[in-house]
């Protein structure tokens, strides 16, 4: 042994055979990493690795002498040291997996030295290197699980020198039998280890504990599918089988996966029994094993390993080790067998964890934190407990639960619970709100994390199971209040910070948190038992009350609160001459839109009050907007309280546009269900004005994009007029209009109500005029804004695609007339060049030299999007005018490639 460390360090300073460096000076770390993965490709023959951790372990009185002596005291490990003693273990462990046949039974005693250094046996390790140890023996033991007879080896001489000198050093190492029942005396030891602090609280045993802890998680990991599995040089049908035979057992055996569940299970409950035992009754005064960093470290680690154990994926032997093979919903909802029941299924329990939670959170009332690290490691451990729940509330109605009524029983514990914690946090933050940086880090972390649980409630139990709760309709007024909260104090602390959002602290957390709310209503909202007929159907239409009466209110504030806080930072940006880079501003895109399609099924909820806050909103704006383009030619750059006006017209558009439409790819689209319902007009009279505000509304972002449309084909240049605001204009009509305009009977289960606003010839044709008549504007006046060119020629796709009936009304409209001439006009000339004034007599002569050349500057992939649309428009065989327009098209676009033909020739 003695020798190794020198003879390794000078081995990691020497460039091996296969090291090429180059021309350049060697850099020592190049140098150490290729002769360290030289070391452990050859076999590590010498045992420099295992000789150097036994070495340096002895030098520094973790492990004994060889006369039997043990010593009492360590000393600590320098920086170097400790690195060079990660790169032994880790190499350790890669050499003996890698050549795992080679090795009798040194591997074994490896394994067991492994486990009891990485759990302080022989004092305190740093972490880094405790942790590698631990990793050391997970990995054994997994290789070794299914059981594989000790075969005789070359080197059995030296290895069972090493193996006596191990156990020599460390007297008091734990041997484990072969088998199983080598197996059933490790969670027995492990058990015994964790839960021995409990009775005996020492610095000692609570590192002990932790570290067993952890090595079961590790060990699960390794289970599961961990990072390290392509380490073991092994078939994937290996690690499939050890999936297998851990989660199940074997010859009816207890399976490893129960083995730990009842250790991580028995040392948390004795866990939750010690704090409530200290604390009392009274669970809001602080108890001094709270300040105690080791308690702390075990806490978490003891939760984590349970997480760890609850998590595992059953039945994914197979899948597991296949690409692409996991379902999101397996990766949300959990099915643990039926056999976990007794563990998992029990209302104390879950009573127990709420309680504790409330002890171990840091409280800015009830104490003073004073040392930042302590008050993090606390922290840690109150958000691995939130972790845990969140994974509680993730078991799925299945073979665990008894019947339905045991499984609504246990999500009211869960919500109960969680509701009790939120509620309290609200109260405090309207009371007194945190004013240390390190107290309002761990209250955001805290709601995000509790907000995640509601929604993971929400999502897995559905609104048939909620709604029959108790506190079903508590649930639903506190989403209301605690969206309007956050939602408030964003905008409060947003015109503080005068729409610098990136001054902003607390704007990530609380759009996470408003973003888990949204996603509660929406999964109540679009839930299929709501919507569905059958026996039940006064019982959810009860629930549509609720929902309408005690959760929907929210969307106003969301409206409001989002649409000025926009507002306000397009002012902040104008006035300050910035922009957001390009992909910060793609994300924060689609960032909105997930979010507002999710606001959409909540303002669906009550579309009546919804379409009236609307309508205010846009009373408001709108006016504003129509004077500024029909006012005087602004001949300065644009403010930032035009920018601001802007921004919030669009963002308004947007609102409404989710509200009203879906995005249906791939599909006919149609009015949403929501929208439908509250516009039939035999329901009341709330219904007529729901019709009424839909077209209101509509008639006035028509005279806003008329407006916008005639000041760029007056003035294209003009700082006032926006491309970003006709792009969500043209997209609102666009899918407005697919959805709305002329629907075919075979389209709806219903006439009448909004289906008959625009469903006539004399009610669509106006419209599909407006919308050919705003894209002929834009086509000539603005070609070279790409977004602008891309929604116009989607808006006219889409109205083509509607039906025989209305490319019949498409045809018709003289603007679309136009464009099929200034397509046949411009598909022969040159680029600069001017049309003979016997071309503008194309169709009806309705050409003006000013149309053509601004139609000959629109990009040529444009143009052939143009062509599509208007192919598809004129369709219609049957119609002499679309056959004419149609051959019109095609006869222009041969001409223009016979001429490129005979160019190229």
């Amino acid at each position: 042994m003695e020798g190794a460390t020198l003879e390794l360090q000078q081995l990691l300073t020497t460039p091996p055979p296969s090291y090429a460096g180059g021309t350049l000076p060697p850099n020592p770390h190049a140098i150490l990493h290729a002769s360290l993965e030289y070391l452990r490709d050859t076999g590590d023959e010498r045992y420099l690795f295992l000789r150097c951790t036994l070495e340096m372990l002895h030098g520094h009185g973790f492990v004994g002498s060889t006369d039997g002596t043990v010593t009492t005291t360590t000393t600590s490990l320098s920086p170097d040291e400790e690195t060079l003693l990660f790169h032994c273990v880790t190499g350790v462990r890669q050499v003996m997996l890698l050549r795992w046949d080679e090795y009798g039974t040194l591997r074994d005693v490896v394994r067991d030295v492994m486990l009891l250094l990485g759990l302080g046996g022989g004092g305190v390790l740093p972490r880094t290197v405790a942790m590698a140890c631990l990793s050391c023996a997970a990995s054994f033991w997994k290789r070794g699980w299914g059981g594989d007879a000790l075969a005789a080896v070359a080197g059995e001489e030296q290895q069972a020198y090493l193996a006596r000198l191990i156990c020599e050093l460390v007297p008091n190492l734990k041997r484990f039998s072969a088998g199983e029942e080598g197996r059933c005396e490790l969670f027995q030891y492990l058990n015994a280890v964790m839960i021995a602090p409990f009775g005996d609280m020492s610095k000692t045993q609570m590192h002990a504990s932790a570290m067993s802890a952890s090595f079961l998680s590790l060990l699960v990991g390794e289970f599961s599918g961990g990072n390290s599995s392509s380490r073991y040089n092994l078939p994937l049908e290996f690690h499939r089988t050890c999936h297998q035979v851990f989660e199940n057992g074997v010859a009816g055996n207890k399976s490893g996966l129960d083995s730990t569940l009842e250790s991580s299970m028995t040392s948390l409950s004795a866990l939750v029994g010690y704090i409530l035992t200290t604390a009392g009754n009274n669970v809001t005064t602080p108890m001094p094993a709270l300040s105690d960093g080791s308690f702390l470290e075990m806490g978490s680690a003891i939760i984590a390993v349970t997480f760890d154990v609850i998590s595992w994926e059953f039945g994914a032997g197979r899948s597991k080790w296949e690409f692409g093979s996991s379902t999101k919903e397996a990766a949300v909802l959990l099915r643990p067998p039926k056999r976990w029941r007794q563990v998992l299924i029990n209302p104390d329990f879950l009573g127990a964890m709420f309680q504790v939670y409330s002890v171990i959170r840091v409280d800015s009332e009830k104490e003073r934190i004073s040392n930042r690290l302590l008050a993090e490691t606390r922290g840690r451990m109150a958000h691995q407990l939130r972790q845990l729940l969140l994974q509680l509330s993730s078991i799925a109605l299945g073979p665990i639960f008894e019947d339905e009524h045991e499984h609504g029983a246990y999500a009211s514990f869960l919500l109960d619970g969680c509701l009790n914690v939120l509620e309290a946090i609200v109260t405090k933050q309207h009371q007194q709100p945190p004013t240390e940086p390190l107290m309002e880090e761990l209250i955001s972390s805290e709601i995000v994390d509790l907000s995640s649980i509601l929604s993971r409630i929400t999502t897995n139990f559905k609104v048939q199971t909620l709604s029959r709760l108790p506190t079903f309709q508590r649930f639903l007024s506190f989403l209301c209040t605690f969206g309007r909260w956050l939602l408030e104090s964003s905008l409060a602390e947003c015109t503080n910070a005068k729409g610098d959002i990136e001054s902003m602290e607390g704007i990530d957390w609380k759009n996470d948190a408003i973003a888990q709310i949204l996603q509660c209503s929406d999964a109540m909202a679009d839930d299929y038992w709501l919507v569905s007929s059958g026996t039940r159907r006064a019982e959810s239409m009860t629930v549509l009350q609720a929902l309408a009466t005690l959760l929907a209110p929210l969307y106003a504030s969301y409206c409001m609160c989002k649409v000025q806080m926009s507002s306000l930072e397009e002012h902040y940006l104008a006035d300050e001459g910035a922009d957001l880079d390009d992909v910060r501003e793609e994300i924060s895109a689609s960032g909105l839109e997930d979010e507002m399609s999710s606001a959409a099924s909540l303002g669906r909820l009550n579309v009546f009050a919804s379409l009236t806050t609307l309508s205010e909103m846009f009373q408001q704006c709108m006016p504003k907007l129509l004077a500024l383009f029909t006012g005087p030619r602004l001949e300065n750059e644009m403010t930032p309280d035009i920018a601001a006006l802007m921004e919030e017209a669009r963002m308004l558009i947007v609102c409404a546009c989710h509200l009203l439409t879906d995005e249906c790819p791939g599909e006919s689209p149609t009015v949403p269900d929501a929208i439908s319902k509250a516009c039939i007009t035999s329901e009341g009279s709330d219904n007529e004005q729901c019709i009424m505000a839909i077209s209101s509304l509509v008639d006035l972002l028509m005279k806003v994009a008329e407006a916008q449309a005639t000041r760029v084909s007056m003035h294209p240049e003009e700082s006032a007029c926006s491309p970003l605001l006709s792009k969500t204009l043209l997209w609102f009509f666009r899918r407005w209009a697919a959805a709305y305009v002329f629907p075919t009977p075979g389209d709806y289960r219903q006439s009448g109500g909004i289906y008959g606003k625009w469903a006539t010839q004399e009610q669509a044709q106006p419209v599909i005029s407006f919308c050919t008549t705003l894209c002929l504007l834009y086509f000539c006046h603005w070609p070279l804004e790409k977004e602008v060119q891309d929604e116009c020629n989607s808006l006219l796709l889409a109205i083509a695609k509607r039906g025989h009936s209305v490319r019949h009304l498409l045809v018709n409209a003289p603007s679309f007339e136009q464009i099929a001439a200034l397509h046949v006009v411009c598909a022969s000339l040159r680029p600069n060049s001017s049309p003979n004034l016997s071309d503008l007599e194309t169709f009806g002569g309705s050409l003006t030299p000013a149309l053509v050349r601004g139609y000959q500057r629109l990009p040529f992939l444009d143009r052939s999007k143009v062509l599509t649309s208007l192919l598809v428009g004129c369709s219609e065989m049957k119609n002499e005018k679309a056959s004419s327009i149609m051959n019109e098209c095609l006869v222009a676009v041969e001409k223009s490639f016979k001429l490129l033909v005979q160019a190229l020739e």
